[in-house]
């Protein structure tokens, strides 16, 4: 390769090895034109903008009701300011997640549009364009340090080639389930807060690093009270940045890492020549105590929050060979998405282990080491490729699947943080090909950079645009979650529920059926399906439906009680009493299964399935269940007290909840208590002609 074939990078790794005859990097430094002043601020402003713009459809989306209903409306401590609601989001691992930042923003959601979703995406919207601002700075950053010249930040190829990656980073269709999904809010808040971070690290190291070369001598440790203000406020500032991040989302548990690959590469506080006294590497080693402290404790802290949520997979369900075919796939799945971004779902469910361990993963295995082996060969050369590659694993690592929490095998979301390496490293090399550093670099180099950067960026926005659409709604997403991964059972499962919204019972039916053919065991499937089949009458297939539902959940609720309506509606009244007990032993919090088996013991025609002393012991509990004034539980005691042979006791029950329900104006139930009175008054107890 000749001189002028060298990348800025590989240039700056050779002089420092003090070759003869190397040139420094000042002078190989072409004549360079700045951005300062106003301009210099127009461009993260112009960013902004234009990324709220490009996410204008997602503004129009709904709540799409995975996980949003359950985090914004099942409790109201997300929606409210008072000091016991911050508690609670300061404690709770509700979801399966540790996130008070993330409930604080829904808090103030809440307050400003209550359960309109407009402002909930608004909000995600603009974190998103904000930490795509930060990272914007960051690039800036990181391109001047890594190409030798701290001060061409403000240089305009520079900053042309931070706008590509910031826009890379911001548009890709990848970003679109981090963005428009609601529920996933955490990554957008986090990820500023990473960004940030990250860039008052590198301000800090550059500071250091501007000083050593001003000073041309030794520099004192930085643990010494007193010195350096400005350094200091940078790396405490990265530290705290580090800290409110993990407070929206465990994703910066692995910061401390990615900042000493920073450290190697670009910052090179390793190598010989940047070395400033023999305690220069334990010194940066000890930089890192607080962020790894930070890092443990709230990895800690998330897998105890999946444990607490139900989402941490056991190793008897994935064991850990599954889980390193897992790893392999994913380490490949996210950069070849971020490469040809096509058929992105919502959900990629965890495949059987015969697909699984079948072509998939040998095809991953293949893929990986060929990655791997070019990163080795080349990074001796282009130090910035295995720079970018050990940040991607590293920060992929915790979502890798060696602590599973959920179904999914891979996510769109994790590459939010995870592939920012990449798109610094595109930015490099538009950078790079500004300056003439490749064979192919013209002389209207920077027009065809900006050409070919300005395509990618427009079909990677169009993409990106597209990507927006499947999240407006549940019927979209799941839709196309169908179409995209038609082996996901949830995702069938999730299609039949939005289907059902829509009333479309038939195709539901239809979507529940595959999801079961699929995952047999899914017990949310056969529970729905068993609705919406007592919902078409198609009694005897729902009761087949709701038995399956509870050989696999027995405390499954909302199941025992329309079964038994079903059984005893089919003439099966002992099945239904059987059905009821187990539900009332399962779930005595469900008291209408209390009631009823209350009621058909005392009431039933048929002399088998009466029982007026279990009857009594029964509607007691109803009793304390709903209150001695509770005209509905005074019925069915008195109807078990008449039972039990008590009837003038049962006429003045009776009589009492026919008092009490008069004012309530409830006919069906006044109705009721007259004609029970009837057979009291005789001296005789009730027995329901029908059986109902």
């Amino acid at each position: 390769m000749t001189e002028t074939e060298r990348t800025p990078l590989a240039e700056i790794e050779r002089t420092e090895s003090g070759g003869p005859g190397n040139r420094t990097v000042d002078q190989e430094q072409p004549q360079t034109t700045t951005l300062v002043g106003r301009w210099g601020y127009l461009v993260p402003f112009a960013l902004f903008i234009f990324i709220c713009i490009a996410y204008v459809p997602s503004l129009d989306g709904a709540f799409v009701h995975w996980d949003d209903s359950a985090l914004l409306f099942t409790h109201e401590n997300c929606q409210r300011f008072a000091p016991e609601n911050i508690r609670w989001m300061f404690t709770t691992t509700y979801g399966g997640h540790f996130q008070p930042l993330t409930w604080l923003t829904y808090a103030i959601d809440w307050q400003l549009a209550g359960p309109y979703p407009f402002m909930y995406h608004l909000t995600s919207v603009v974190f998103h364009a904000l930490t795509a601002v930060a990272f914007y700075f960051l690039v800036r950053q990181l391109l001047a340090v890594g190409f030798g010249r701290y001060e061409d930040r403000q240089e305009a190829g520079t900053i042309g080639a931070a706008v590509f990656a910031t826009l890379l980073f911001a548009l890709h269709p990848l970003r679109a389930e981090s963005v428009a999904w609601v529920a996933e809010r955490r990554d957008v808040v986090s990820g500023l807060f990473f960004v940030l971070s990250v860039a008052c690290y590198v301000k800090y190291a550059a500071r250091r690093a501007e000083r050593r070369e001003a000073a041309g001598s030794q520099i004192e440790s930085f643990v010494e009270p007193g010195q350096h203000p400005r350094e200091t406020v940078f790396y405490w500032g990265s530290i705290l940045l580090c800290a409110v991040s993990l407070l929206a989302k465990a994703s910066a548990m692995t910061l401390a890492f990615v900042l000493l690959i920073l450290d190697a590469y670009p910052l090179r506080r390793f190598s010989k020549a940047h070395r400033t006294d023999r305690d220069s590497i334990s010194l940066i080693l000890t930089e890192k105590v607080p962020f790894l402290a930070l890092g443990m404790a709230a990895g800690a802290v998330a897998v105890w929050a999946q444990q607490q949520g139900g989402a941490l997979e056991t190793l008897a369900s994935h064991d850990i060979p599954s889980r390193l075919a897992q790893s392999s796939y994913g380490l490949v799945f996210y950069i070849w998405k971020t490469l040809w971004p096509a058929n992105l779902g919502p959900l990629y469910e965890i495949p059987p282990k015969s697909a699984l361990f079948g072509p998939m993963l040998w095809i991953s295995l293949a893929a990986l080491t060929v990655i791997v082996v070019t990163v080795i060969r080349l990074g001796r050369r282009y130090p910035a490729l295995p720079a970018a590659f050990a940040a991607y694993v590293v920060v992929l690592g915790p979502t890798l699947g060696l602590f599973q929490s959920g179904r999914q095998l891979v996510a769109d979301r994790y590459s939010y943080l995870s592939c920012l390496g990449w798109t610094v490293l595109a930015s490099a090399i538009l950078l790079a090909h500004f300056r003439g550093r490749f064979s192919f670099s013209d002389r209207n180099r920077y027009a065809s950079g900006a050409i070919v950067a300005t395509l990618l960026v427009a079909l990677l926005g169009r993409a990106g645009f597209a990507q927006q659409d499947i999240w407006l709604g549940p019927l979209q997403l799941w839709s196309h979650g169908v179409a995209v991964n038609p082996g996901s059972a949830i995702a069938h499962v999730n299609y039949a529920d939005a289907l059902v919204v829509i009333e479309d019972y038939d195709l539901a039916v239809e979507h529940y059926r595959r999801g079961l053919e699929i995952n047999p065991h899914d017990v949310i499937a056969w529970h729905h399906l068993a609705r919406i089949q007592r919902r078409l009458g198609r009694y005897d297939s729902a009761i087949y439906s709701y038995i399956q539902t509870l050989k696999r959940d027995p405390g499954r609720r909302g199941a025992h009680l329309p079964l038994a309506r079903l059984l005893i509606g089919a003439e099966r009244p002992q099945q239904a009493i059987a059905v009821l007990k187990d539900g009332a032993r399962q779930t005595p919090e469900e008291t209408g299964i209390t009631y009823l088996l209350a009621d058909m013991l005392a009431t039933h025609p048929a002399d088998e399935v009466r029982d007026g002393q279990a009857a009594l012991s029964w509607a007691e509990k109803l009793l304390d269940a709903w209150g001695h004034n509770d005209p509905a539980a005074l019925m069915v005691y008195a109807s078990a007290l008449a039972e039990a042979g008590r009837c003038e006791e049962a006429l003045e029950t009776a009589r009492q909840a026919k008092e009490i329900a008069g004012p309530l104006r409830n006919g069906r139930l006044t109705h009721e208590i007259d004609r029970r009175l009837k057979s009291f008054e005789k001296g005789e107890p009730y027995h329901d002609p029908f059986g109902e």
